[in-house]
């Protein structure tokens, strides 16, 4: 065998063994094979199911974590309103009790501001989307509070009774042409549900249609009139009187405001639930995947041992060869 052939033949069989380390290296990083056709012998349909599966899991992943942040962000929302019903139902109902027209005034402009913060959260939006909307995702779910406020404040007009005001904000609030055609921006048909695993979905439906959001509205509103000393000017018990209704309002409308928080919380666990479940089919998943195109680490590590002898053997070889010449043949 000539010299040229010879170099030629261990320049082949060395670039044979360096592929044959790099593949193996590959492959004990990854932990699969490199070469799936020959493991699952051209039958890909179990391996092909695995994937889908897989895929699909990563749609109801992403469709996982936004519905359960879309959550929290209506919870907090939610509890703005919660914690502003009983900061200024509290704080009307004391203000009442002296009948002095500087504590109704203060509570009144209390009001006005945080009937402000409550319009703004539930025109919370979130990913793009507004939340308390309905179907109407792309449109703010109630009008701006200036909006709200003067419409009401037309609607009470010339009134001089705490009966004739309030029958008049509940029939704003409760009647056509009132708090649906004004104050509300959004969809009467509820958000549509969202599929986060193959036998579960989610609907987070919660409106600022809803009557427990309404009544906290509705009594923030009234609240929120007394900061004009017009409202039944000359007349501190009368004014007394409706901060007082009010108050007692938003603490009654927190109680059913509760019961709306208290099932939205029901269905962020069901989300939570999915969530576990998901992950633990994924687990399954990767399992099975691991099974037709899975290596044994300890294995591959062995093989990687083998070939390294191999090259080395190669290099030892190759450089004893290298030093072959007539000249040290005749020594």
């Amino acid at each position: 065998m000539g010299d040229l052939a010879q170099s030629l033949g261990l320049r082949t069989r060395n670039a044979e063994v360096k592929a044959q380390f790099t593949r193996l290296t590959e492959e004990m990083v990854s932990g699969v094979t490199s070469d799936p056709a020959a493991r699952v012998r051209g039958d890909f349909r179990p391996l092909g199911a695995i994937e889908r599966s897989l895929t699909m899991l990563d749609a109801y992943d992403l469709a996982t974590s936004e519905t359960k942040s879309t959550a929290e962000v209506m919870q907090a929302a939610l509890g703005v309103l919660s914690d502003t019903a009983k900061e200024i139902g509290s704080t009307l109902v004391s203000s009442s009790s002296g009948q002095h027209e500087n504590m109704i005034a203060a509570a009144g402009q209390e009001a006005d501001e945080q009937f402000r913060q409550v319009i703004a959260a539930l025109n919370t939006r979130f990913a793009g989307r507004s939340l308390f909307a309905g179907d109407a995702t792309d449109a703010p779910a109630l009008a701006s509070a200036d909006t709200i406020l003067s419409s009401i404040g037309s609607a009470i007009s010339g009134l001089i009774s705490v009966t004739d005001i309030e029958t008049a904000i509940d029939n704003w609030f409760n009647s056509p042409g009132g708090f649906d055609t004004v104050a509300y921006q959004g969809s009467t048909t509820a958000v549509g549900t969202v599929r986060l695993n193959e036998t579960e979905t989610v609907r987070l439906d919660v409106t600022a249609m809803d009557p427990a959001i309404r009544d906290v509205l509705k009594s923030l509103a009234t609240g929120a009139l007394l900061a004009d000393p017009a409202l039944l000017s000359g007349s501190p018990v009368q004014r007394s009187l409706l901060a007082e209704s009010a108050g007692e309002g938003l603490l009654t409308a927190d109680s059913a405001l509760t019961d709306v928080r208290a099932l939205l919380g029901v269905r962020q666990e069901k989300i939570e639930s999915i969530e576990t479940e998901n992950s633990a089919n994924r687990k399954t998943l990767l399992l099975a995947r691991d099974g037709v195109i899975g290596l044994d680490p300890y294995e591959t590590a062995t093989q990687m041992e083998a070939v390294e002898s191999q090259i080395d053997t190669l290099y030892t070889v190759t450089a004893r060869l290298a030093r072959l010449s007539f000249t040290n043949y005749m020594s």
